[in-house]
């Protein structure tokens, strides 16, 4: 049965070539946007998302089930490469907007996607948790340029406001699934990659190796444990089981 997933945080159109690698994995695929309505060319349904909202958040998640009539997968793409060249240096009006945009989003969304997985019809069945992922493609910021100057390959360095928020949702991630390790509804993931990681240099690729990594979980013999749930996973990374996931 066709699995769906929602996919927050890089937002279509940015998000385009992640959502077409999941929907040629199997997933009816919606993806959150700066406008509504939208169907993409891979077939995935944009969903308008305010990042400083709640409501908004909960707005996505429902809009999400009552079109598919359920809710399987959910991943928050933190690509902080991405993010780099978009935002400055701290001051009022720009630190206010990177926290709702960086910060305060990914936490909506996440507690309404988990609130959503615990009422088990919404899941694909009462033996297969919601999955959870968190996604972060890291970059080299000032800081670390300066200690190391090699680090810097001439792409956009993360300023202040962009680094402070990448740590962030790597706590926000790991605490979160940490709270969720003994869940019977929800599976958390935490995936990483950074620019030198194969999988990672195309979205689609990225997204079809992460598809199979989720299907790969529900054939395990045992659950992950908890320790599992709370580390982080290398893009491109063999299945819990230990099998490739290149075919």
């Amino acid at each position: 049965m066709e699995k769906t997933i929602l996919i927050g945080g890089k937002d279509a159109p940015d998000g385009n070539d992640f959502a077409s690698g999941a929907a040629l994995h199997g997933r009816k695929v919606f993806i959150t946007s700066r406008e509504s309505g939208s169907v993409l060319d891979s077939g995935a349904s944009a969903l308008e998302w305010n990042h400083s909202s709640s409501i908004s958040a909960r707005s996505v998640v429902l809009s999400c089930i009552n079109s598919a009539s359920r809710l399987d997968e959910a991943v928050l793409v933190f690509d902080e490469v991405f993010y780099a060249p978009k935002y400055g240096e701290p001051g009022a009006t720009e630190s206010n907007h990177v926290f709702d945009e960086l910060i305060l989003g990914y936490q909506f969304l996440a507690a309404e996607i988990v609130s959503r997985f615990s009422q088990r019809h919404y899941s694909s069945d009462a033996s297969a948790p919601g999955k959870l992922v968190f996604l972060y493609k890291s970059n080299v910021s000032q800081a670390q340029a300066v200690l190391n100057p090699n680090l810097h390959t001439g792409q956009s360095l993360s300023k202040t406001l962009v680094a402070a928020s990448a740590a962030a949702f790597r706590a926000f991630a790991e605490n979160f699934a940490a709270s969720l390790a003994e869940s019977e509804d929800c599976v958390p993931v935490l995936i990483e990659c950074d620019s030198s990681n194969e999988t990672a240099r195309k979205d689609n690729v990225l997204s079809g190796w992460l598809c199979d990594y989720l299907d790969s979980l529900d054939s395990l013999k045992k659950p992950l444990t908890a320790k599992q749930k709370v580390s982080w996973i290398k893009a491109g990374a063999k299945s819990p089981g230990g099998f490739s996931l290149f075919r």
